[in-house]
């Protein structure tokens, strides 16, 4: 079975991406996010992850993920949505990692030596 295309063509994401953003969130007063933005668009959160990797659509979609993750930030920041809930979500639904602890090969390490209040001076 062929899956249904979720939008006629560019411009057709990019108002409904816009009509959600700017409609249905304010309407709703949910929380911007990926799994409310698929749900949205009638498709699933992979479906629109996979999307995002789509010549036409992936672009539009990437920026609008990219704004669900900056609302989150700034809804953290507030004190509006606890850090670990923030961690995560951008984890697993935004493509943010862990720093690594080790370097990794080909980079520098810098060393600092002295005293910090030296450095202040």
């Amino acid at each position: 079975m062929q899956k249904s295309k979720p939008f006629k063509d560019e411009a057709d994401c990019e108002t409904r991406i816009h009509d959600y953003f700017e409609e249905h969130l304010p309407q709703t007063g949910e929380v911007a996010d990926i799994e409310s933005l698929a749900d949205y668009l009638n498709i699933t959160r992979e479906e629109l992850i996979e999307l995002m990797s789509d010549k036409r659509y992936g672009r539009a979609l990437r920026l609008a993920r990219n704004r669900i993750a900056k609302l989150k930030k700034q809804l953290a920041f507030c004190g509006k949505l606890p850090a670990a809930v923030l961690a995560f979500d951008l984890k697993n639904n935004h493509g943010y990692r862990d720093k690594p602890e080790e370097c990794e090969s080909g980079s520098e390490t810098v060393v600092f030596k002295g005293l910090a209040s030296d450095w202040a001076k």
